[in-house]
């Protein structure tokens, strides 16, 4: 990048997307001076950045006049009504694909004993992953699964990359689930190529079996500026 580190070059390509979303197409970006003011970048850095934005027909820059916006971000709808998997939130809005899949063994200790209700020497499968919409990393999903409770048959770390890919469909029965907005930090800052701070939307759940028996503790992290969130709400009569 000529001298600007990747990391810094993302995050100021992610803060200008920032600002072009909360415009309206055809408005005028603010003007490089005071962006470069507002981001504490040179006017270099600043322009390759533009450059590039620019190639990707967000943004047109015509001199003498100013940059004009051409479109933003692509936005996915992310019906919340149904909870489910990262693929059945967000199927037929985007290209999604697996972009990063880790899957280890680890003991449960304390914490994911009591969450799973197992032993603390419990193995558990620990699978981590970064999925990613029309190329463009989305979301982030940290299981754990009690392996014992995984219905396999001859390479459970396949299948489990499979079945994840699609849907939990291992005799879950129900969910519990919660909803939080959190700050990018550590992992997540590498893992989906955001700057430190940005807001994320965080579903936890743990899938339970037909008797009850937890089978999956689930993180999954939204980009929020990715998304459009959708709650369909029903009055009974």
């Amino acid at each position: 990048m000529n001298g600007l580190k990747n990391g810094k070059y993302t995050d100021i390509k992610n803060d200008i997307l920032s600002l072009i979303d909360g415009c309206q197409i055809g408005d005028k970006l603010i003007p490089e001076l005071t962006l470069c003011k507002k981001l504490d970048i040179s006017r270099a850095s600043l322009r390759r950045v533009l450059d590039e934005l620019q190639s990707e027909k967000y943004i047109r820059r015509v001199q003498g006049s100013g940059t004009v916006i051409l479109k933003k971000r692509a936005k996915y709808t992310l019906n919340l009504t149904n909870i489910g998997s990262a693929s059945d939130l967000i199927n037929g809005y985007g290209e999604m694909s697996t972009q990063y899949l880790k899957i280890t063994e680890i003991q449960a200790g304390a914490e994911y004993a009591q969450r799973l209700d197992v032993g603390p020497d419990e193995c558990l499968l620990n699978v981590e992953r970064v999925r990613s919409l029309d190329g463009v990393p989305a979301i982030y999903t940290h299981n754990v699964l009690v392996r014992s409770r995984v219905d396999y048959h001859k390479n459970i770390y396949a299948e489990i990359a499979n079945s994840l890919s699609k849907t939990m469909d291992w005799r879950v029965e129900t969910c519990d689930t919660n909803i939080q907005i959190c700050a990018a930090e550590g992992v997540l800052v590498e893992k989906l190529n955001v700057s430190p701070g940005t807001l994320l939307l965080l579903i936890v759940e743990t899938a339970r079996q037909q008797d009850g028996l937890p089978l999956d503790y689930s993180h999954d992290y939204y980009v929020a500026d990715l998304f459009e969130f959708q709650i369909t709400r029903t009055r009974k009569i």
